[in-house]
């Protein structure tokens, strides 16, 4: 008839030469600041690249409706 002891999943890993370790090159018990905390941007910077980007793409879409046409 049918084996039974077939329809039990094996309880072995996926790939035998990897073994289960525990991470010793990183110190896990301290932690730093948050990368947001140690940001070094000034008030108002970058705020004219989307500005930048609008005149660029309306640029763009003229000068490939110019050549397609």
């Amino acid at each position: 008839m049918t084996d039974p002891s077939k329809d039990q999943p094996v309880q072995a890993p996926l790939n035998p030469a990897l073994k289960s370790t525990t991470e010793t090159s990183h110190d896990t018990e301290t932690s730093s600041e948050a990368p947001f905390d140690t940001a070094s941007a000034k008030e108002g910077e970058g705020e004219g690249w989307p500005v930048i980007w609008l005149v660029v793409t309306i640029l763009g879409v003229i000068l490939a409706i110019w050549f397609l046409a």
